[in-house]
């Protein structure tokens, strides 16, 4: 098998893997579940839809991919000492979910050798599959995407997510309290991959957060591919061996503007 090849089999793979979480979670969809609170935070929870898309995200790539890491939000943590690791949110905005509100999706990306390469996100509410591959663009069901020309952020439109609020004055200092009178207008959509695809298709202009390397990853390659740029706020490239980042995505443009606002 050709490398090309190759990557297209680990892209298709994704795709189904997606697919069939977004089935999963649609089973739950309006039912009252149990929450796995994590980190001491009653805000902060899994529930059975987090649980059971994660199982069948992992059967289907270690279906296909045997000898490949897996790094899950939830329960699966495996090291096959592979260059290949596969980082997954099996539902990203469980809290949204859990409240109806349509902002969650299914985050599947992939790293080669620590480097973020292929990112596939599906946001179950609006049916939208997201997806790239380094080097060949980005896509929305099928259609290629890219991102806005805003060229001024107090004219720009992002998404800036403080959440949970055992770390939300730590957000608010780190960098929403700098951005918030800079940015034309702001929204908090609580799925940090769906504001990533957002910023890919060019309906958001930025967006910046810190939160885990799952929540990140793949949206990170789309933005990409897309024409935007994705950093730390050194405007560095992230570090994706931690396991929580600090990230901007944004259509690239405006991107130096708003490292300089997180300097004051």
């Amino acid at each position: 098998m050709t490398e090309e090849s190759m990557e297209d089999n680990f892209l298709k793979v994704a795709k189904q893997a997606a697919l069939e979480a977004g089935k999963v979670i649609q089973k739950y969809s309006g039912k009252d579940q149990h929450k796995n609170v994590k980190h001491e935070d009653p805000t902060d929870y899994a529930t059975e839809a987090d649980i059971e898309a994660e199982k069948i995200i992992v059967k289907i790539l270690t279906a296909s991919f045997p000898d490949h890491n897996i790094l899950a939000e939830e329960q699966t943590n495996i090291n096959r000492k592979s260059e290949y690791t596969w980082v997954i949110d099996p539902l990203d905005g469980s809290i949204s979910f859990a409240q109806g509100v349509p902002y969650f999706s299914v985050s599947i990306g992939l790293l080669k050798e620590g480097m973020p390469i292929l990112g596939v996100v599906y946001n179950i509410s609006f049916k939208q599959l997201y997806w790239a591959q380094t080097g060949h663009g980005a896509y929305l069901n099928g259609k290629a995407i890219s991102v806005s020309q805003k060229k001024s952020l107090n004219e720009s439109v992002g998404s800036l997510d403080f959440g949970h609020n055992i770390k939300r004055q730590y957000k608010l200092d780190l960098y929403v309290n700098k951005l918030i009178n800079k940015v034309g207008y702001i929204y908090s959509f609580g799925s940090t991959v769906a504001s990533l695809g957002l910023v890919a298709e060019g309906v958001l202009d930025l967006y910046v957060n810190y939160a885990y390397l799952w929540d990140f990853m793949a949206g990170a390659v789309i933005v990409r591919e897309a024409g935007g740029k994705v950093t730390d706020f050194e405007g560095k490239e992230p570090d994706w061996t931690k396991e929580r980042l600090n990230v901007i995505a944004s259509n690239g443009i405006i991107h130096d503007q708003i490292l300089e606002a997180l300097k004051l």
